[in-house]
């Protein structure tokens, strides 16, 4: 089985499409971080994987200039909850990323640092292996140029349209590379999936 699949498409309502294009027009008046490769990540957390991530990247040649563009908010609850219903996902955190072109997010695992973090404070009854019930997928929210690129492990994808959803596996290391003349735009959901199997 692909590291990296396609799920399906979700219908994306046109106010949220309008709110996407406000965003990509004004993306530090409505809440974007400009989050550097070799720099602080949007969110706190303190991890040493992350940490150690973002040295290596300032020695392979990643600058000041190399960055993506992170909204960690409610900004788009449409999507929000169209994810969590259809998959099941409860404990949920998400983001919204605009890749410029040019720029990229660079291949790396995730540590799912955050989900572990606001479980042991806020949820520290509830149990959950890392591998078996943490879902993450990303939507799409600007359909696909050429030049952009969506890979995990020796899988890469392109061609998708606004509402695509994908997924990848646990630890599988990801990336996402924007060489088109427009930008990439996804929302990230991060959640547990406590269905009995």
């Amino acid at each position: 089985m692909s590291s990296l699949r396609y799920i399906n498409n979700i219908s994306i309502r046109d106010d949220t499409l309008k709110s996407v294009e406000t965003m990509l027009k004004y993306p530090y008046e409505n809440g974007g971080v400009k989050r550097v490769h070799i720099g602080e990540t949007a969110v706190k957390v303190e991890n040493k994987n992350i940490s150690q991530r973002c040295k290596a990247m300032k020695e392979a040649g990643y600058g000041l200039d190399d960055y993506f563009i992170e909204f960690n908010s409610n900004i788009l609850p449409q999507v929000e909850e169209t994810l969590r219903n259809r998959y099941n996902l409860s404990y949920t955190h998400c983001c919204t990323v605009i890749i410029p072109p040019g720029q990229c997010m660079p291949a790396h695992s995730d540590t799912y640092s955050y989900l572990m973090r606001y479980m042991t404070k806020d949820f520290n009854s509830v149990t959950y292996d890392l591998k078996q019930d943490v879902r993450r997928y990303l939507v799409f929210l600007k359909d696909w140029q050429a030049g952009q690129a969506l890979g995990a492990e020796n899988t890469i994808k392109c061609g998708w349209k606004i509402g695509g959803v994908y997924e990848w596996d646990y630890k599988a290391v990801h990336w996402c590379s924007n060489s088109s003349l427009l930008p990439t735009v996804f929302f990230e959901i991060t959640g547990l999936n406590l269905e009995k199997k």
